[in-house]
């Protein structure tokens, strides 16, 4: 007879209602590993949940189709860790591997699944949102699938950010940019962040951003940013076609999701430019027809693939990731209330939790 284990975890049971509490911990079953988990990072979408999240458009409490899930729900989809044990017939790691967590699961049936777009399954649901496990636990247990096994190069810290950098990777594949090519960036937190280091990896030499808070304007800048523009004082799109002769950049990637910010990013366009959306609005922006003309195409960029994450695992491996972290705070799970109510405010750029002692 198994022993009764427990461990820490942030749970969320409804709006600016999350709790540090004792739960049983997971252990590994067949196909499954039980992780330890390390760190794990509050996104946009734990302030979407936290703050309002009515505007998913789901009923948390009512079981998630795929997994059955409810709320109360073990908070964070960005997480890494080291493989504690694992479940009969798991070969693809062992214990001891350092591992980024693939969090989103998917259906397979659905038609957008049936046509080889897993990134649009009408039935996903994710770890840490409506998911088994979560990442601001002591433990968590996945699918062995979900696991990415870290290079050496690559430390847990690192890993906890493969998630939002591939959220960030496949935006950038979505815009289809060359390396000829220019980009406006709005919004310079993390995921605007990520947008930067793919559009690099990609040769990109122009990358501009627009971004009102002057704290996250200096850090781009420390980060090795040229162009940053603050929105609220200078006059963006004339900002812009100074910067690219007139012309325009080739594509935006809208990591903001304000409805203030949406008219002027679109006037940013060359001839034929591609807007890509990969932040989450949580009211409607308005769209007029002269925003789409001359070719002008509005794309949305919905999470990533496995390859996207190994891309990115390959790129961190490579240096093409700040290493140093200058942009990262590390809060203790006592801490995450307090965290996420920070960066509601605007305050800080990502913040990773640790998650076990």
């Amino acid at each position: 007879m198994r022993v009764r284990e427990t461990m820490r975890a942030i749970r969320i049971h409804g709006a600016e209602d999350v709790r540090l509490e004792t739960v049983d911990r997971p252990c590994a079953t067949p196909g499954s590993v039980l992780i330890r988990n390390a760190f794990a990072g509050i996104c946009g979408t734990d302030l979407h949940l936290f703050f309002a999240p009515e505007s998913f458009g789901s009923d948390f409490h009512q079981p998630a189709p795929l997994t059955g899930a409810t709320w109360p729900q073990i908070l964070g989809h960005e997480f890494s860790g080291t493989v504690a044990e694992v479940g009969a017939g798991v070969r693809s790691v062992a214990v001891g591997d350092n591992v980024a967590v693939f969090p989103y699961n998917w259906c397979g049936k659905c038609q957008p699944c049936l046509a080889g777009q897993t990134t649009g399954c009408e039935l996903m649901a994710f770890e840490g949102i409506q998911g088994r496990s979560g990442g601001m636990a002591e433990f968590s247990s996945v699918a062995a699938e979900q696991c990415f096994v870290l290079p050496r190069s690559v430390d847990l810290t690192l890993g906890a950010l493969v998630e939002p950098m591939a959220v960030a990777w496949h935006s950038v594949a979505v815009a289809q940019l060359e390396s000829s090519e220019c980009v406006l960036v709005v919004g310079g937190g993390p995921i605007g962040l990520g947008a930067c280091y793919a559009a690099r990896a990609r040769g990109i030499e122009m990358v501009i951003f627009s971004e009102p808070s002057r704290s996250r304007r200096e850090l781009l800048h420390t980060l090795g940013v040229a162009h940053v523009i603050d929105p609220t004082s200078e006059d963006l799109p004339e900002r812009v076609r100074s910067l690219t002769r007139g012309r325009g950049v080739d594509a935006v990637i809208d990591a903001a999701g304000s409805t203030a910010a949406f008219p002027d990013a679109m006037r940013c366009l060359a001839v034929n430019g591609r807007m890509v959306v990969v932040a989450v609005y949580e009211k409607p922006y308005q769209l007029t027809r002269n925003q789409l003309s001359a070719g002008r195409t509005i794309r949305n960029s919905e999470v990533y693939s496995p390859d996207d994450y190994r891309d990115v695992i390959e790129a961190m491996s490579d240096g093409l990731y700040d290493s140093a972290m200058s942009w990262i705070d590390i809060v203790e799970l006592e801490h995450v209330e307090e965290a996420i109510r920070e960066l509601g405010a605007g305050r800080g750029m990502k913040t990773l939790v640790r998650s076990s002692r």
